[in-house]
């Protein structure tokens, strides 16, 4: 006699229940991917927001690191936060502009990368564009929370007032 224990009709179902399932999601992602993808020019990479770590670099997953990179956004500079600013305004301008961003690409959200390259530091660089198709840099310059750069001298943040 065998003692393989037999399959009920409810272990069955539940079975082909979770397979319905994780084809689904899967589906769901893939359609979801498609259409960001397709918003975009075809070197645009999808990734996932992980975390922001200030107003223009941000943790970022991709295929090329399912664990998480950081991004530094191209296109524009914000304040530097921490031992790195020059000043208390700059500080304060680096906190406003972190949390605006936020707002913009909350965890887990999607994001286009495109003109991707690498920084001294290591960083990928990247154009970042939002799910909806807007572009990152200009929403927040839009939002006089960032300069726009394009490499070389950044502008100081210090004794510029509440405006950039």
């Amino acid at each position: 006699m065998a003692s393989g224990r037999r399959e009920g009709p409810a272990m069955k179902l539940g079975k082909f229940m979770i397979q319905i399932i994780t084809i689904a999601a899967f589906v769901g992602m893939a359609v979801k991917l498609f259409t960001v993808v397709s918003m975009a020019s075809p070197q645009a990479t999808p990734a996932r927001i992980l975390w922001v770590i200030d107003g223009d670099t941000y943790q970022v997953s991709h295929a090329g690191a399912p664990a998480g990179e950081p991004v530094r956004a191209r296109h524009f500079d914000t304040p530097e936060k921490g031992d790195r600013a020059r000043c208390e305004a700059e500080r304060v301008r680096s906190a406003e502009a972190a949390a605006f961003v936020r707002t913009l690409l909350p965890r887990g959200s999607l994001v286009l990368l495109s003109d991707i390259g690498r920084d001294r530091y290591g960083r990928l660089l990247a154009t970042v564009t939002l799910e909806d198709g807007r572009d990152l840099a200009g929403q927040v310059i839009g939002a006089e929370l960032a300069l726009p750069y394009e490499g070389g001298r950044k502008q100081g943040w210090c004794g510029l007032g509440r405006s950039p």
